[in-house]
């Protein structure tokens, strides 16, 4: 009794087959689809930052426009007040009594009280022009310091140098005073008024820094640390930063701090000279936040279509294998008795069908192994062919073929040796040819055969050769022959071509006749004969052998011709010089083309219907130059009216050489010889 199977053990052996290369070509998905991330989110975090750094510092121009503008705005007010305060004290009388120096020659308009009421009235006017501004003040020579609004504390001695009179003949641009120069959290910016080179005073405004801080954190949203710097790098407006630039910064530009995804960044105003210097962060990273769903679900997708494909090929292989156990049982099943009426249903593969057909086979096959030449002798009888079955070196018999062939009975060649029998009709010992006279005394080529050997049991098969013989000299009568006709067939097509050549000179022989009166299908009946004549050439013309391979890379070539026999003659021709050829008919179909692919040499017909040769040569460039190909297609004009003035023409719309109609197939090569250099131009 044999042992029956488990049914799920040959599942699970596939699936235990297959776990692995599953496990590994999950495992390498993912790792490939983790590294695409990683190298995604690289590329596109460094996009990020490179736009949020972009951003930023457009942002920051822009809040340093704007502050220079706020700034720039006070600059001119104060110079107004300046301009204000001169005139009311030029016309003001001079005092005598108080001056040291050569006075002025001033109207006496303005008595002293008159004065100081004006300047008050400026000042008071100015005053509140602008939320920055916290104090404006004047100080002029010989009279007593206006202020808007008055000083807290009245300093008498130790002024600061903002309120000192003017000991040097500087210009008189506007002064800032910073750091301990002004106030404590104040900027003083100052204007010296004066009038014949004589000093009469001075303008100032004091501005709150913690106002412009505060008009600064406005701006910019509020958004990271802002300082404003002077010439020398020093800030203006913190005490525990004196220099945050690095030493080689220049008017404007960006650094990347220590500290990660973090820039300083800093801006010149061009009014004051100053530097707005801003400490930012960059927006929190979202890339790989957004890449990261993609992501998950191309790797759950891929995950699952390879689990698919992998159950796919198990369940295909499973099939194949489940029809061959089919075919396998209903081969056992066929050796059963036929008369047995019990014989099981071979349809419901299961272990006990399978062990009930061997049971039933033992016997069988227990007794056709005891003689093994018993298959043999019945598979001989089968064949078609002359055969005979030896034991070592002796012929046991023949089959059925072979003895009609001979004319003798199977047993007639018993226990003669096969050397013996294959001596006298040797013909050709080494390619084992014999020799054989059949019973009608016919002579018949044989080659000698081993088809099977089983055991000492060998089955030799006769090959018949003759009919090998007589087919080979057939196909060589049938090549002679064709040969002989193609020859012919070249004879006809010259002895064709030089009528019609004939018939061409008779025709262009004839006077020569107004176009208004020429026959329109005089022109029709020319170019067809020319082209008839090329096609004459191109199937007289032999093919020549080339000596050279073919390049790996052949020329690309477009035909663009609307005449039929043109185009049929230049794609035979240039195919066989191993080119890769494709046609139009116009130009708008050449042009069509061109936006798909590029062309090494393009044969471009003048005279076409719609868009004729030049005006698609002009478009083909522009077309070149706005899809930016590294190299140009060379451009070759085929017309029959070839002059200096037409070159020119076909130069300067955009072509590089021309070729003459009628053209011969040798012409065509030239030129691709001449442009392209490349394929198997080996055509004389």
């Amino acid at each position: 009794m044999h042992k029956a199977a488990t049914p799920s053990s040959p599942h699970r052996s596939r699936w235990k087959a297959l776990l692995w290369p599953l496990l590994l070509a999950e495992i390498g998905f993912t790792l490939v689809c983790l590294g695409a991330g990683a190298l995604i989110w690289q590329a596109s975090d460094r996009r990020e930052s490179e736009n949020a750094l972009a951003r930023l510092q457009a942002s920051h121009s822009v809040y340093a426009r704007q502050l220079d503008a706020r700034l720039t705005a006070q600059q001119q007010h104060l110079v107004m007040l300046a301009r204000g305060s001169g005139r009311i004290l030029q016309s003001m009388a001079e005092d005598t009594s108080t001056s040291h120096t050569a006075s002025p020659v001033l109207p006496s308009v303005l008595s002293h009280d008159d004065t100081e009421r004006l300047l008050t009235r400026l000042l008071d006017d100015y005053d509140g022009m602008d939320a920055l501004v916290t104090r404006l003040f004047v100080l002029p020579m010989g009279m007593r310091d206006f202020s808007v609004p008055e000083p807290l504390d009245n300093i008498d001695n130790d002024l600061p140098p903002y309120q000192r009179e003017r000991v040097s003949d500087d210009a008189e641009n506007v002064t800032w005073w910073t750091g301990a120069q002004a106030p404590s959290g104040r900027l003083v910016a100052t204007h010296d008024v004066v009038w014949n080179e004589r000093y009469l005073a001075r303008v100032g405004m004091e501005i709150s820094l913690p106002r412009l801080k505060r008009l600064i954190r406005d701006e910019t949203g509020n958004a990271g640390e802002h300082w404003l710097v002077d010439d020398t790098g020093n800030a203006l407006m913190r005490d525990d930063a004196p220099r945050v630039l690095p030493e080689a910064a220049g008017r404007y530009g960006m650094q990347w701090l220590d500290e990660g995804r973090r820039a300083l960044i800093w801006d010149t105003l061009p009014g004051t000279g100053w530097r707005l210097v801003s400490r930012l962060s960059l927006p929190d990273d979202s890339a790989w936040q957004k890449a990261l769903p993609w992501l998950s679900i191309g790797l759950i997708l891929g995950n699952v279509l390879i689990f698919a494909g992998f159950v796919s090929v198990l369940y295909w292989r499973l099939q194949r294998e489940e029809d061959a156990w089919q075919a396998g049982l209903g081969r056992l099943a066929g050796w059963l008795p036929r008369t047995q009426d019990d014989a099981p249903d071979i349809t419901a593969v299961s272990p006990a069908t399978l062990n009930t057909l061997v049971t039933r086979l033992e016997p069988q096959l227990g007794a056709r192994t005891s003689n093994d030449s018993w298959d043999m002798l019945a598979w001989l009888k089968t064949l078609q062919l002359p055969a005979l079955l030896t034991e070592g070196d002796v012929i046991v018999t023949l089959n059925p073929t072979l003895s009609r062939l001979l004319g003798e009975r199977p047993e007639a060649l018993r226990d003669i040796l096969l050397a013996e029998w294959l001596k006298p009709r040797l013909v050709d010992e080494q390619r084992r040819r014999v020799r054989v006279t059949d019973a009608g005394g016919g002579a018949r080529e044989y080659r000698l055969e081993c088809l099977a050997v089983l055991g000492e049991h060998s089955i030799w098969a006769l090959i018949d050769q003759t009919e090998t013989g007589e087919t080979l000299h057939r196909l060589r009568l049938a090549r002679d022959q064709a040969r002989e006709d193609a020859r012919l067939k070249t004879g006809y097509l010259s002895h064709l071509r030089q009528e019609l050549e004939s018939c061409v000179n008779t025709l262009t022989a004839l006077p020569e006749v107004d176009a208004s009166h020429r026959p329109p299908q005089w022109e029709a009946l020319r170019r067809r004969l020319e082209d008839a004549m090329l096609l004459l050439d191109t199937l007289a013309e032999e093919k020549p052998a080339s000596d050279s391979p073919p390049s790996d890379t052949p020329p690309r070539v477009l035909v663009v011709d609307d005449g039929p026999v043109n185009t049929l003659l230049a794609c035979s021709v240039l195919e066989r010089q191993g080119c890769h050829v494709e046609t139009a008919t116009n130009g708008e179909e050449a042009l069509a083309l061109a936006e798909r692919q590029s062309f090494d040499l393009v044969f471009m017909d003048i005279y076409m219907p719609t868009l004729d040769g030049m005006e698609t040569s002009r478009r083909w460039r522009r077309l070149e130059r706005r899809l930016a190909r590294r190299h140009a297609s060379v451009l070759v004009a085929l017309t029959a009216n070839v002059t200096q003035a037409s070159r020119e023409a076909f130069m300067q719309a955009g072509m590089d050489d021309c070729l003459a109609k009628p053209y011969r197939p040798g012409d065509l090569v030239a030129m691709v010889r001449r442009w392209v250099g490349e394929g198997d131009t080996s055509e004389t």
